[in-house]
């Protein structure tokens, strides 16, 4: 029996709004999952959350009131959060204070031969390595 389709929050709503998995994505997929399941999609919003229901429909989580018709007006009063949203003047900004998008390698500092206080070299007495009790 084919899986049936819903709508794809993300897709549809992710570049204006932060999509989320509900709380039993992790529980099926497991920790760190990187699965995209349309159907554990939702959007948080400050009452509640939305969800995809079924076919094209899309469902609100409020105090009892499942069922939702027209996006535009469930998200003027569920008050979706947005996802946040950079200017280029600010990338622009960050680029030249070194930051890069995606991943970044950290820094490799090496230890230098000197202390961290003045003098302390001469105090320091050699440390014995201590046998482990496990």
């Amino acid at each position: 029996m084919p899986t049936p389709t819903c709508l794809n929050l993300r897709e549809l709503f992710g570049k204006r709004f932060r999509v989320m998995y509900e709380e039993s994505y992790h529980a099926q997929y497991g920790p760190g999952a990187r699965r995209e399941d349309p159907h554990l999609m939702i959007l948080l919003c400050r009452y509640g959350h939305l969800f995809a229901w079924q076919g094209n429909e899309l469902a609100a989580s409020v105090d009892g009131h499942p069922n939702v018709a027209d996006f535009a007006k469930v998200a003027r009063i569920m008050r979706p959060r947005r996802r946040r949203q950079v200017s280029q003047a600010q990338r622009d900004r960050l680029r030249a204070m070194g930051f890069q998008k995606g991943r970044q390698d950290h820094a490799h500092v090496q230890p230098t031969a000197q202390g961290c206080v003045p003098g302390a070299q001469e105090d320091l007495e050699p440390v014995r390595p201590q046998r482990s009790l496990f």
